[in-house]
């Protein structure tokens, strides 16, 4: 039992890295894809694409698909919505495959505990208490990802005001919008770039540009930069003046962002008072009230 519990434990602990490593690299599908491309062109067939390429990623993307089908409608979608806003760092079957190895790593971690401790005879209880493990480990991930997405979205916040001055430039120079933003891909990087770059992507394949500029919204679900595609659609359909629009919109997100700056700076205070009170008063209690005490009982002792 335990030398099977260690080799269970080993191959779990190992399999997420591997599906992070293929799932980082490039979606399985797409790389799949591009493999049978080359190896079509260079007249070698399949048995030139690697063995990871060609057997792990589809199952890996198999059990995903398989997973994700099992679990309910709502967290899937919610999922699929974080994995968008965090910039598409994997595919959904691919993580929800890493959510399920980390949980049977927590699982199977707990229990070769639970076995070494109680030197192969653990209490039935024990041995069923596995579900608070379990659900840490398919939490870590979600967790991950929501904080993936976040930290992306504060990028994107912190780069459209310069993003709307240098298409406030380029639109005053006699540019068009969408050159305005072939300008802007051109010349800056980062996820606001690169999801400006698939809008003109998707304009380019026959999309309309109210209804690029409107998914494009939602990808980044930002209120600034919902506000700004409103007033660049509208402007579009009404005529009237694109950069004094810009402009406008420019002005408003910096004093927006200077509010919300002024606002966290009023809640720093409150913020520090947890700190101040676990670690610093006690640390400043051991100071002055240590010597004392240590006096106190030497005088008793005495």
């Amino acid at each position: 039992m335990m030398v099977m519990l260690a080799a269970t434990f080993t191959f779990l602990a190992v399999l997420p890295a591997a599906i992070w490593t293929l799932a980082v690299a490039s979606r399985p599908a797409d790389a799949r894809l591009r493999s049978l491309g080359a190896g079509r062109q260079d007249g070698r067939g399949l048995d030139a694409i690697p063995f990871d390429e060609r057997v792990i990623a589809p199952a890996i993307d198999g059990l995903g698909r398989r997973l994700a089908a099992m679990l309910p409608g709502a967290l899937v979608r919610r999922t699929e919505r974080r994995l968008v806003l965090a910039g598409r760092p994997m595919a959904i079957a691919p993580f929800f495959t890493i959510v399920a190895g980390m949980s049977s790593v927590f699982v199977l971690a707990y229990l070769l505990a639970v076995f070494t401790s109680a030197g192969g005879s653990p209490a039935p209880l024990a041995v069923m208490a596995v579900a608070p493990f379990a659900l840490v480990g398919a939490i870590l991930p979600m967790f991950w990802l929501s904080m993936q997405a976040r930290a992306r979205q504060r990028v994107i916040l912190r780069s459209l005001p310069d993003s709307l001055d240098l298409l406030t430039i380029t639109v005053e120079a006699g540019l068009g919008l969408e050159g305005a933003f072939k300008q802007l891909v051109d010349k800056q990087d980062g996820p606001l770039a690169d999801e400006f770059r698939q809008m003109l992507r998707e304009v380019g394949v026959g999309k309309t540009r109210r209804q690029a500029l409107l998914d494009l919204a939602d990808r980044i679900d930002l209120d600034d930069a919902r506000s700004f595609m409103n007033a660049v659609i509208q402007s579009d359909e009404l005529g009237t003046s694109l950069a004094n629009v810009l402009r406008v919109q420019s002005q408003a997100l910096r004093v927006r962002q200077r509010q919300r700056v002024e606002q966290e700076a009023r809640r720093a205070p409150v913020k520090m008072v947890f700190p101040l009170v676990f670690c610093l008063m006690p640390s400043l209690f051991i100071f002055i009230l240590g010597p004392i005490i240590l006096s106190v009982m030497e005088f008793l002792s005495g």
